[in-house]
């Protein structure tokens, strides 16, 4: 009996936990094919500085996971500074960074889902008062509904290039979808996004998971 709460324990603990799946389409040029980019610039393309930091600073901690330097634009570039072409340019130089991953946030939104009503359970008590030679019975119905709840479920599309800085060229690009559950929320949604980035690139053979010893 033990066994099978705790078994029930984790399926509930799981479903319970907000969670997201990316789906992604890339490709790559076939001028890249032994291509190894090493240190990478992330810029999230949006006016919401809290959205970009967000965006950036995920992406980064995901290469970073893997063993690959990233860094975030807005520490190169700060917002705060005017900076020109030729500025970014000998910055991206000065911090050996040899290619840039453009971020285009596309539309996002919450999905409503109405779980149908399953079953319905009544119950009824009654109570009985006695007054002297009176009695009074009283009876109390109430109705338990299977189902009938409505959740909310985030989505975001994003667009996904990744530039090299020797050339300006771009060396792959990648279209997705990602979707959270119930309890997802659209940090969750990013979350997803970002692991789905760095493992795709790792699969399109652009950079190398420095932890896979094999």
């Amino acid at each position: 009996m033990k066994q099978i709460n705790l078994t029930l324990y984790f399926i509930l603990t799981l479903f319970l936990i907000g969670c997201a799946s990316t789906r992604m389409t890339s490709f790559k040029d076939p001028d890249y094919q032994k291509a190894d980019f090493k240190r990478i610039l992330i810029i999230a393309n949006t006016s919401d500085l809290e959205k970009r930091q967000k965006l950036e600073s995920k992406m980064v901690e995901e290469f970073s996971e893997i063993g690959v330097f990233a860094l975030e634009s807005y520490n190169l570039f700060p917002p705060t500074r005017e900076l020109s072409a030729q500025d970014k340019i000998e910055l991206l130089n000065e911090n050996g960074i040899d290619s840039f991953i453009s971020i285009d946030v596309g539309e996002s939104g919450i999905n409503k889902v109405t779980v149908p009503v399953t079953s319905t359970t009544t119950k009824t008590k009654g109570n009985v008062n006695v007054y002297g030679n009176t009695a009074n019975y009283k009876e109390k119905s109430t109705t338990t509904y299977q189902g009938g709840q409505t959740y909310s479920k985030p989505w975001a599309d994003y667009e996904t290039s990744l530039y090299d800085v020797t050339n300006g060229r771009m060396a792959w690009i990648a279209s997705s979808h990602t979707g959270g559950n119930a309890y997802a929320s659209f940090n969750t949604v990013m979350n997803s996004y970002c692991s789905e980035v760095v493992e795709k690139l790792v699969e399109d053979e652009l950079i190398t998971d420095k932890t896979n010893t094999k």
